[in-house]
């Protein structure tokens, strides 16, 4: 998984795209990779540390995110992603590439993943 969005980065950063446009101003792709220790703890500390505003400002325009490899993770990372009391509240993006159960996406919608609901896994079975 990382192999490919590391990929994927460098293919939107080279020529001709340069980047991604945004607000009529191209943003070159930067990743970050944290170790979760398979730990939620660990996994809740990484996502409040890292909701930091860019660098060029003082305002905090939004993050995305890849969560880990697990349901019971990544639903550590979603209502901290979608929290009403913090700043950053809907401007944070998650991906739950590895996450299947309805719990991490019910109530926010800045959450999707990859995968069908567990729930369907043998609903044709």
């Amino acid at each position: 998984q990382l192999s490919a969005i590391e990929m994927m980065i460098d293919e939107i950063n080279t020529s001709p795209r340069c980047g991604v446009t945004v607000g009529g101003k191209k943003h070159g792709i930067h990743l970050t990779t944290f170790g979760d220790d398979s730990s939620n703890d660990k996994v809740a500390a990484i996502v409040q540390n890292g909701m930091i505003p860019l660098a060029e400002s003082t305002e905090y325009v939004g993050s995305f995110w890849v969560g880990p490899y697990s349901s019971g993770l990544t639903g550590s990372m979603s209502p901290l992603a979608n929290s009403t009391d913090d700043p950053t509240a809907g401007k944070t993006v998650l991906v739950a590439g590895g996450a299947a159960s309805t719990s991490v996406f019910a109530g926010y919608p800045t959450i999707f993943g990859t995968f069908p609901p567990s729930e369907l896994y043998l609903a044709q079975a």
